[in-house]
């Protein structure tokens, strides 16, 4: 009898491409491959409490605290998201306000309508080819317009590699008594990469990573590290509400093994990237040297590789050739690299790019970035309203019940309790609906009766 198992062939079908995308290990097990169903367990006298470690967690957590210069660290299995719901909860309680930028992940706000809070958002800038990023003079103007927040929240890097620099936000933060906390998601590789420094070296008080991203872990294992071990017991009562009562300790064993590797290896693998990336850049256009003018470091394992003939095409094409990226937006496609992204791999991923004036489009300019809409609710207001289904093309002046935008980039066009706008609604109506998110068909979810 033939048995199907669909998933097992969509697996085994996609890990035989050319990986240019996460997670990091790239389908590569640092200390080899591992039967693991044999070592899949749950939480026994013997095998420790992930939500209350004792022994060789509570080791493991100590040794990873030690490698990147945290007074704690905590195993996360659910991916960065719980790590920030945690941090914008750790220090503001319901009512409080919170500093975010525009272009926070959407787990950013997810945590300010679990908790209660309330948003002061830092503006997004936009270059003439479409990167959308933080200027730092802007992240430095909302700190001094609201002295009574309770913590800044910032992306570093982003999806693009940009790095906003920290020391002046830092240091002005500290001195308004107000908490750095960085979402450093895309960056569990920087403690290892020369020339880079991590959240921790600019004073940040707590900053989670997912180390499925750049380093060889399972995907969804992630670390939230604190500068201040007194903020333990309530990051960990928030981590309880956050997380499953039944983590997977492969996932644990995984972030044990990919920092035991990066400890021994991972400088010196970064390093042989770093040479081969930065060969590749010398025969492909290189998104990010034009980003002269936010200020920003660039992440040198990251690809931002400009695209003549439109980065959905690129993509399509890299697609046809085998080689899967981490995304595409409209002018560019980007590539992730990690330490197990060996030279040869690196330089085999060159000779499937169709040279650069080959199909070259007509791109149009990027939209400019819409003001930012009338907030005529809190975000937990009007996820929690009752809300109904409102053609796109009939829902000017209504309140957002949900996050809208488009993907890429990502950015929220409007937030729960958000006035929806004639400008708004025209770049969703625009866009392909497998572009959008917060949208159903041609239909979005407003707040009833407002």
């Amino acid at each position: 009898m033939t048995v199907n198992r669909p998933v097992d062939r969509m697996l085994r079908e996609a890990v035989q491409r050319r990986s240019a995308h996460m997670p990091g290990h790239k389908g590569r097990a640092p200390y080899g491959p591992a039967d693991l169903y044999a070592l899949d367990t749950t939480e026994l006298p013997v095998t420790d409490d992930l939500m209350q470690p004792r022994g060789a967690v509570l080791e493991a957590e100590r040794l990873y605290a030690e490698a990147v210069g945290a007074a704690r660290t905590l195993f996360l299995t659910g991916g960065s998201t719980a790590a920030v719901h945690v941090m914008l909860q750790l220090w503001a309680r319901e009512g409080d306000t919170v500093i975010l930028p525009r272009n926070a992940h959407l787990s950013a706000v997810n945590a300010c309508i679990i908790g209660g809070l309330r948003i002061a958002w830092i503006p997004c800038c936009q270059t003439a080819d479409g990167y959308v990023y933080i200027a730092e003079a802007d992240a430095l103007q909302t700190l001094k317009a609201h002295p009574g927040a309770k913590c800044i929240l910032l992306t570093r890097p982003d999806y693009y590699g940009g790095m906003i620099p920290l020391a002046r936000i830092s240091a002005l933060a500290g001195a308004m008594g107000i908490r750095l906390a960085v979402d450093e998601a895309h960056g569990a590789h920087l403690p290892w990469l020369e020339g880079f420094d991590s959240a921790a070296s600019f004073g940040a008080d707590a900053w989670a990573q997912s180390a499925h991203k750049t380093l060889p872990a399972l995907t969804g294992s992630a670390l939230l590290h604190l500068r201040d071990p007194a903020d333990e017991r309530r990051a960990m009562a928030l981590l309880r509400r956050e997380q499953s009562s039944s983590p997977s300790y492969l996932l644990v064993r995984s972030v044990d093994d990919a920092r035991a590797w990066m400890a021994a290896e991972g400088a010196a693998r970064l390093r042989e990237t770093v040479r081969a990336a930065n060969a590749l850049r010398e025969h492909l256009p290189d998104a990010a040297r034009n980003w002269a003018e936010t200020g920003y470091d660039f992440d040198p394992t990251r690809l931002s590789v400009d695209a003549p003939q439109g980065g959905f095409a690129l993509e399509a094409a890299l697609r046809e050739k085998g080689l899967d990226v981490e995304m595409a937006d409209a002018r560019r496609v980007v590539l992730i690299l990690t330490a197990m992204d060996t030279p040869a791999d690196i330089r085999a991923m060159e000779a499937l790019f169709p040279p650069a004036d080959d199909h070259a489009a007509q791109i149009p300019g990027p939209d400019p970035l819409p003001p930012l809409p009338e907030a005529v609710l809190t975000v937990r207001e009007a996820a929690m309203a009752q809300s109904e289904p409102v053609p796109l093309t009939k829902a000017a002046g209504r309140i957002a019940a949900e996050a809208v935008g488009l993907y890429p980039p990502g950015i929220p066009l409007a937030v729960p309790g958000e006035r929806l706008t004639e400008d708004i609604l025209a770049q969703l109506l625009a866009a392909p609906e497998a572009m959008r998110f917060g949208t159903e068909g041609d239909t979005i979810h407003a707040v009833r009766d407002l």
